[in-house]
């Protein structure tokens, strides 16, 4: 939202941004996350040193 639009929303509703939302600071649980397999990893440079041809 455009600091504009909130103020335009404020000014018309005679009203502050708090009054306009509302926090909640309820936990979410989050599912574990598994470790990555070693296949996804990314592969370390050439063995000349290069991960990218010159330009």
């Amino acid at each position: 939202m455009k600091i504009s639009t909130l103020i335009a929303l404020c000014t018309a509703l005679e009203c502050t941004p708090n009054d306009l939302f509302e926090v909640d600071t309820t936990p979410v649980k989050r599912p574990a996350v598994a470790p990555r397999p070693v296949a996804d990893l990314p592969k370390a440079a050439s063995a000349r040193g290069r991960s990218m041809p010159p330009l």
